[in-house]
This record gives structure tokens, C-alpha cells and sequence, in this order.
């Protein structure tokens, strides 16, 4: 029994550097995925404002003039940079948020002590900040990737992926909004447009309720309802055609060869992921199956 117990141990230290493997091959292919997609996604947003300036709403873009046009379309390029600039650092501040998480266990322990030894050195600190700061910087990006390495349950790696794809979601969502907003200072969208409402359609988009038109943008209908006041009191009902930007990462990734290969590689890895997941669940059950027998031995004697 002492041997199987030994036996199963070996396993499952074997699929624990298995999945410590998978969580780097994970972590190289985010990186140059994100990469890929921060480049493609500040392309996109820039034709999709220009098609809703050109094609959906010429005569607001032409009342702009030359100053507002000019720096309407440098904000534009802005918030584009801005968000693939966080796409690719995305997979740092996830490994960032795992290694504050780890701090955060030790941090209860420690007292502030050594205060007054701090501020005696602050001189001879401020001396070497700039090296110190190289040095700091390098640190964390080695931090960064031994913070991966030191996953070794297919739950962490799970989690870690989790937020991965939340945050890239999250970022490209948050562009959306911010150049519709952007195009409403511009009066280029309607200024009358809720957020909500535009919320409203993308999730109706996802459940083929609303209008087809141009990769990344969204185009809805809305109905307006205004009471008449007069000798004729009534209701009058007027439509407002709305295009407005909707990143999506389909459309994205489909427009991109790299991306669709990097997705395809993403894929594969969390195949293998379920497949260890599988495997170090079975040999953690089969290891609380052998420490019960052993339990129960050990306490058992009969009666005579």
C-alpha cells in the first residue's frame, strides 16, 4: 500500500510539471496573440469611424471643420493606441494581479519596523533611482514569468486563462464605448443615444435580432414616441437610424490569418488542458482513495 501511495504521488508530481509546461506554452502564445491583435484591433476601429464618418453620417462629418475633423480623428487614434497598448501588456498585469494575490498571503505577517531606517537612507536612494528602477523593471518581468511557471494545478491555469480572455474582451469593449462617445462630443452619433441602448442592441445582436450591415459597427432602428400639443392632440412616432462602432472579436480574428492561427494554437492548448485536468483529477481521487484505506486501517481493531 506504502508503494501504491508512492506510486501515485510520482503521477501526479509528473502532471503537476506537465501543467507547469502547458501554463508556459499558454503564456508565450497569449503574448504573441495579443500582440497580433492589438495591431489589427486599433486598424479596425479606425475603419470602422471611417466608414460611420464617409458612409453613415457624411454631412455631420463635413460641418466639422478642418481643426475638429483633424483632431476628432487624432483622439480616435489615440484611444485606439491606448487599447492596444493593454492588450499587450495584458498578460503582465494578470501575472501582476498573481503575484499580489501570493504577496497579500505573507503581508499579514510583517510589522512596519524598519520606518525610520528607511527614511535615514532616502538620500543614497534617490542617488541610484534610475538604475534601481532598470533593475526593478527587470525583476518584475522575471517575476512575471516565474509566477506562471509556479502554476501547477489545471484550476489556477483555468483561472489565469479565465482572465486572459475577460480582460481582452473587457478592453475591446471599453474601446467601443469610448470612440461612440467620442463620436457623440463630435455630434457625428446622435448625443441622445444612451449607452444602455447600445448595450441593449449587442446583446440582441448576439440573438439575431438586429440589422445586418458592416463588419464592427452596429446598425439599429430606433422609435421615438413625442406627445403633440394643439387643437389635434396626439402621439408622433419617429425613426432614428443609428450606426455605431461594435468591436467584434470574431470579425477581428477573421480578418487576420495570424490571429485565426494564434486562436487555433489557444484552442489546442486548452484541449490539452482539459485532458491533464481529467487525468490529475483521477489521481487525486485515486490518492484520497488509498490515504482513507490507510486510514481506516489504522484505526480499526476488532473486538474478541
Amino acid at each position: 500500500m506504502v508503494g501504491s501511495h508512492t506510486r501515485i504521488e510520482q503521477e501526479i508530481a509528473k502532471l503537476e510539471e506537465a501543467i507547469a509546461y502547458l501554463a508556459s506554452e499558454f503564456e508565450h502564445t497569449y503574448q504573441n496573440y495579443l500582440t497580433a491583435l492589438g495591431k489589427v484591433v486599433r486598424q479596425e476601429l479606425i475603419l470602422a469611424c471611417y466608414h460611420i464618418c464617409t458612409q453613415a453620417y457624411p454631412d455631420a462629418f463635413l460641418l466639422l471643420s478642418f481643426r475638429e475633423r483633424e483632431k476628432l480623428q487624432q483622439d480616435l487614434k489615440n484611444l485606439a493606441l491606448a487599447s492596444q497598448n493593454k492588450l499587450q501588456n495584458l498578460v503582465g498585469q494578470v501575472n501582476g494581479d498573481l503575484i499580489n494575490e501570493e504577496k497579500e498571503d505573507d503581508e499579514d505577517d510583517e510589522d512596519d519596523e524598519d520606518d525610520q531606517d528607511d527614511q535615514d537612507d532616502q538620500d543614497d536612494e534617490d542617488d541610484d533611482f534610475d538604475l534601481e528602477e532598470e533593475r526593478e523593471t527587470e525583476e518584475k518581468l522575471e517575476e512575471s514569468h516565474a509566477i506562471v511557471l509556479s502554476i501547477r494545478t489545471p484550476e489556477r491555469l483555468i483561472r489565469w486563462q479565465e482572465a486572459i480572455e475577460k480582460g481582452l474582451i473587457q478592453i475591446i469593449k471599453n474601446l467601443s464605448q469610448n470612440a461612440n462617445r467620442r463620436l457623440q462630443q463630435s455630434s457625428i452619433l446622435p448625443k441622445r443615444l444612451p449607452e444602455q441602448v447600445l448595450d441593449a442592441a449587442s446583446k440582441a445582436e448576439a440573438a439575431g435580432e438586429t440589422i445586418p450591415g458592416p463588419k464592427n459597427l452596429l446598425t439599429l432602428v430606433l422609435e421615438t414616441v413625442q406627445s403633440e400639443e394643439g387643437e389635434n392632440n396626439g402621439i408622433e412616432t419617429t425613426t432614428l437610424h443609428i450606426v455605431a462602432i461594435h468591436l467584434r472579436l470574431g470579425e477581428i480574428e477573421f480578418s487576420e490569418g495570424n490571429l485565426n492561427s494564434s486562436r487555433h494554437q489557444i484552442r489546442n492548448l486548452s484541449a490539452k488542458l482539459y485532458n491533464l485536468r481529467r487525468d490529475y483529477q483521477k489521481k487525486l481521487r485515486e490518492r484520497a482513495v488509498v490515504e482513507a484505506e490507510s486510514a481506516w486501517r489504522a484505526s480499526w481493531y476488532d473486538d474478541r
